[in-house]
């Protein structure tokens, strides 16, 4: 009896496991969830400045730009500033290969280094501010620099008493030309016989070479000088105190920095185009070309007038900027 008893034992526990190892293997489902489910990169921006981001002129204002990218947009930025040449290849490269989904240079000066950089990460978007080239993954953004220097050009003959007007710019890169020729043409617009001097100190923050170059075209009778720089501004406005050079400043308006001095200021509000390029990136709508931004955009003017120009001037320019707008006068781009 025991022996039959435990007999049937073994057989029923067999049994049981004959059934528990025909039975259908089951992949719990948060296995098989995870196995199709992957989260998105998220999207992050990076950027790579030349100066510093707070000279009061191009430097902060392309980092206003990554501020609002991380502000409104709501990502993650990162950048690094004062950068020398010798490293703008390598910051570029450092940034793409840490994953960031894009990457901007914030001059001209980058155009030869994301030129090299760009292809070898093709999943990585890059942006040259001012940028001179354009590929799949590289894109350039620009403003109508002619456009707003041109009314400069015109605020300094109607406000010139010598006949005489000079444009003083950094390094002699295309925008800053596009700059200084565009003065050039506002001014001949109000006045054909005027004389016009253009100085490249070939540095952008060199305040001794502002003073100098403002100096001597004080010597030569210019009487209003519309510069192009960054930190080298300050030797201009020196200069020009002590000479009785008005000025017109560029980037920011920048009166109160020298009331006595500033007429005006040729504002260039890269920070809106630097948001607006990397919010189409964002999008998944990004493309390598060249984004034009000019006066119907916005991100360029002339800064407001105060009352060291009269009415009769302010009245004037306002209405070569109407004709601007509606093509009346045409300001071609001057190419790369």
């Amino acid at each position: 009896m025991m022996f039959r008893k435990s007999l049937f034992t073994l057989l029923s526990f067999v049994m049981i496991l004959s059934l528990v190892a025909c039975a259908s293997p089951q992949t719990p489902a948060s296995q098989a969830t995870e196995a199709v489910t992957q989260e998105p990169a998220a999207f992050r921006v990076a950027m790579v400045f030349p100066g510093a981001v707070n000279d009061k002129s191009w430097n902060q204002a392309g980092f206003g730009g990554l501020e609002r990218i991380k502000n409104e947009l709501g990502v993650e930025t990162a950048y690094l500033e004062q950068v020398p040449s010798t490293d703008w290849e390598e910051s570029l490269r450092t940034f793409a290969s840490q994953g960031y989904s894009l990457v901007l240079g914030h001059g001209d000066q980058f155009s030869e280094p994301s030129k090299k950089v760009a292809p070898e990460f093709p999943n990585t978007n890059f942006i040259v501010v001012n940028g001179a080239y354009t590929a799949a993954n590289l894109a350039s953004i620009a403003l109508f620099d002619e456009q707003v220097s041109f009314l400069a050009g015109v605020v300094a003959a109607k406000m010139s008493q010598s006949g005489k007007v000079g444009y003083i710019g950094g390094l002699e890169i295309p925008p800053v030309i596009r700059n200084g020729k565009g003065f050039e043409q506002g001014a001949k617009y109000v006045n054909p016989d005027i004389q016009v001097s253009l100085t490249y100190l070939g540095d952008f923050n060199d305040a001794a070479k502002g003073k100098e170059a403002t100096l001597a075209m004080a010597e030569n009778g210019v009487d209003v000088i519309f510069y192009y720089v960054d930190n080298a501004m300050l030797g201009i406005q020196e200069a020009a105190k002590g000479a009785n050079v008005k000025l017109i400043g560029c980037i920011f308006d920048q009166y109160e920095m020298a009331p006595d001095l500033i007429l005006t200021s040729a504002i260039q509000d890269i920070s809106t185009a630097i948001f607006e390029a990397a919010k189409i990136a964002k999008e998944g709508k990004f493309e390598g070309k060249a984004y034009l931004f000019g006066l119907d955009s916005g991100a360029i003017a002339l800064a407001p007038f105060r009352e060291n120009v009269p009415a009769d001037v302010v009245a004037f320019v306002n209405q070569v900027q109407q004709d601007i707008l509606s093509g009346k006068i045409t300001i071609e781009r001057m190419s790369q």
